[in-house]
This record gives C-alpha cells, structure tokens and sequence, in this order.
C-alpha cells in the first residue's frame, strides 16, 4: 500500500506543478494583456484629439468657403450681387435681432 500511496504522492505532484506552471504563464499572459490594453487606451487618446482637431480644421475651412463664395458673389454678375446683398442683409438682421435680445 505504500507503493500506492507514493505514485498518489508523485501524481498530486506532478498536477500542483503543472498547475502551477499554467497559473504562471496565465499571470505573465495577463500583465502583458494590461500593458497592452494601457497602450490601446493611449493611442485612442491621442487618435481622438486629433479627430477633434481635425473637426476643428474642417469647421474653420468651411467658414473660409463660405466667406470666400459670398466675396465671389459680390465681385460676380448682377444677380451674385443681388443674392450677396439680401445674404449680407440676412446677417445684419439676425445681428440686430441678437443684439436686441441682449439689451432686454
């Protein structure tokens, strides 16, 4: 019986080795999964303020159009001109509307 006790003893053994020997590279694999996973979060970061500045970019050139197409109007035809005046017109009201509601 004690031969039967001995192989027991040997193949606990072996399995608590084994066992820990996976809990191991399961840990290792874990670390490097978190350093990895910090790295992502970084590069998301940096990947979403250069999408807000980018926006930015674009919202700034979009106004630069839209002035430059109402300085072509008004160097343009009879009608560019006509259409640039009650645009421009448009924007003074809205001004003075804004303006009256500031003063109440």
């Amino acid at each position: 019986m004690s031969d039967f006790f001995i192989k027991m003893t040997n193949r606990y053994e072996e399995l608590l080795s084994t066992f820990e020997t996976k809990l191991r590279i399961l840990i290792s694999e874990y670390q490097l999964m978190q350093a990895e996973n910090q790295l992502l979060k970084r590069r998301e970061n940096q990947l979403n303020e250069e999408l807000t500045r980018a926006n930015g970019l674009i919202e700034a050139m979009q106004k630069e159009n839209d002035h430059l197409k109402l300085l072509n109007q008004l160097g343009g035809s009879g009608e560019n001109r006509k259409a640039a005046k009650q645009q421009i017109d448009r924007m003074v009201r809205e001004i003075d509307q804004c303006l009256a509601l500031l003063i109440e």
